[in-house]
């Protein structure tokens, strides 16, 4: 089908139909949303979220956006809205962008109930997926037909890497939903080009600029509907100066809600105001230093935040890939290509690649070409930035991009629709069926990895951070270690909450010097985060709460150990009867 006649094929024949359609749709949001809510009350605080929350209660309490300012503001705004209603405290105050204190300070002014603040939080973080999957399934019914829909909606609500982000305060839920959409909204835009559309159009492109500073990345993308929708296109010609007006007018709301996000604050500097500190801004400001003195049509907190964070994203990280670290900056290109291979469920990417090999090889595919650029290159523009960038620690920031590649895979949903039986049916049923196995380790989807990387078990083998241990287990330790009668344990926790303040009776592990010291690792029982088992560079707390740094390695020599026990794919527990002789890792 063209992607300009906005018909669907084949719709519903009747109301039965219709009525059927919607249950399918609503069963696969319930089973999502009750996953997600049971996810929600059960992970630990993990560690972004421990600043995330306060940082968007401080919008409300405060009228502050430069607690944190390395995300705009919306989704911790609206994640924090249940903590406003239940009156909780921002505690002691904080300086800017110091997120370590900002987060402690809130833990000890709601200590008490810590835990079921972030669960309403995480429920309203959820409500982003929930509405991204009917989206989903109502522009594939009108790209592809009635199937197509239910076939986009299950890949997205069925997957547990997008259930174990959006279960999370964090803005990658959030940037994933405005990122399918706006270009929704300017598909239907560019279809029938009526001021409405165009204005609603541009109040979604300036929300999405308050997700997440990848959304940036929508402003060529709307372009590019616009053009690929109307050049060469049988629809009614629409004059140059009614679709400029009608461009400036969308482009007018999404600088208005834009600023608006932002209170106005700072609003419309003068370019030579601002001493950027990353070399993309500096670069831009020697370009532009002739008009220094033109206002900024942005608000000062988001150009001081998008600086900040390219700065950090130029500087290095470790990136850990397939056994190997990156520590240069430089990261792997090929990274989210494979994290993709290894993070996917086998049934989402034979989808995939079969709607790939349709859209080349199939004479009906390739007709479709203008659908096909309309899905994939908004895709393949957010992956090829996160793959150019240094700071690759997660799948999480391609997340963005999943809603149209899986409106894209979709489209073989229209082989279930044939009238008669054909191996392509039955090729869609298989994996369609085998789509619920990728929620087999509920509730562990954070560190979800398919068979053929090995499991959660094997996942670390490959890939660290976000996508496996991001501190979501701690609780679940506690009560292991409560069940188990294990009352102290050494324990090397990668993640921000203080594990003293669940309970735990804990020290630090000797680190790899203390052990060629000692020669072997003291007998008792250990808990160590992944991250830190694979070698990870990060902060640690000791029982004292206080933050120092975990260098590279410091705790590896437990690769030479065999876990007693593991905590939901993200910490290994161990037990040593007597001294043992192994060498640290190198």
């Amino acid at each position: 089908m063209s992607v300009l006649s906005g018909a669907s094929l084949p719709s519903p024949a009747g109301s039965r139909q219709r009525r059927n359609w919607f249950f399918v749709v609503s069963l696969l949001a319930a089973i999502h949303m009750g996953l997600g809510v049971h996810c929600a009350c059960r992970y630990s605080v993990t560690h972004d979220e421990y600043w995330h929350l306060p940082a968007g209660l401080a919008i409300w309490k405060l009228g502050r956006f430069d607690v944190d300012d390395l995300n705009p503001p919306l989704s911790r705004a609206w994640s924090a809205l249940p903590l406003v209603a239940l009156g909780a405290s921002m505690g002691e105050p904080s300086a800017a962008n110091d997120a370590f204190a900002l987060g402690d300070h809130f833990l000890a002014a709601n200590r008490d109930r810590y835990q079921q603040l972030y669960a309403a939080a995480r429920i309203m973080n959820l409500v982003w997926s929930v509405l991204t999957g009917i989206l989903i399934a109502v522009w594939g019914r009108e790209l592809f037909g009635a199937a197509a829909g239910l076939v986009g909606a299950a890949l997205w609500y069925l997957c547990p890497i997008v259930l174990s982000n959006a279960v999370l305060v964090t803005p990658d839920a959030c940037a994933a939903f405005f990122f399918v959409a706006t270009p929704f909204a300017a598909w239907r835009f560019a279809q029938k080009p009526t001021w409405k559309r165009g204005l609603v159009m541009g109040a979604l492109l300036g929300l999405a600029q308050l997700a997440k500073f990848t959304d940036v990345l929508l402003m060529p993308v709307i372009v590019l509907v616009w053009f690929v929708v109307r050049v060469k296109s049988q629809l009614p010609p629409v004059t140059l100066r009614r679709a400029s007006g009608q461009w400036i007018a969308a482009l007018a709301v999404s600088l208005f809600a834009w600023n608006a996000g932002y209170l106005f604050r700072g609003s419309a500097q003068p370019l030579g105001a601002y001493k950027f500190a990353s070399r993309t801004l500096r670069h831009l400001t020697e370009l532009l230093a002739p008009i220094d003195g033109v206002p900024v049509p942005l608000p000062r907190d988001y150009l001081v935040g998008f600086d900040r964070q390219r700065s950090i994203m130029e500087g290095s990280h470790p990136v850990y890939l397939d056994g190997e670290w990156n520590l240069d900056g430089t990261g792997f290109r090929d990274y989210y290509l494979l994290a993709l291979a290894y993070k996917w469920p086998h049934a989402t990417q034979l989808i995939v690649l079969t709607a790939l090999a349709t859209c080349l090889l199939s004479r009906a595919g390739r007709r479709q070409w203008r659908t096909q650029l309309l899905l994939l290159a908004p895709s393949a523009l957010v992956v090829g930035i996160a793959s150019a960038s240094g700071m690759q620690l997660g799948v999480r920031y391609v997340l963005p991009a999943f809603p149209l590649i899986y409106l894209f895979a979709s489209q073989i949903g229209a082989w279930i629709t044939w009238p008669r039986w054909t191996w392509r049916t039955a090729w869609v049923g298989v994996f369609l069926a085998g789509l619920s196995l990728g929620l087999r380790y509920h509730p562990h989807h954070l560190a979800y990895f398919n068979e053929l990387s090995g499991g959660p078990v094997g996942g670390r083998n490959h890939l660290l951070d976000s996508n496996l241990d991001w501190g979501q287990d701690l609780r679940e330790l506690r009560d292991y270690l409560h069940d188990t009668g294990i009352e102290k344990v050494s324990l090397a926790y990668f993640g921000m909450v203080p594990p003293a303040q669940l309970g735990i009776n804990y020290r630090l592990p000797p680190s790899s010097t203390q052990i060629i010291a000692a020669g072997g690792v003291p007998p008792g029982w250990y808990a160590v985060s992944v991250n830190f088992v694979q070698g990870r560079p990060h902060t640690i707390r000791d029982a004292d709460d206080r933050i120092r740094a975990a260098g590279g390695n410091e705790f590896g020599y437990f690769r030479g150990l065999t876990p007693t026990a593991r905590i939901g794919g993200s910490i290994d527990v161990y037990q040593v009867a007597e001294p043992s002789r192994n060498r640290p890792a190198r």
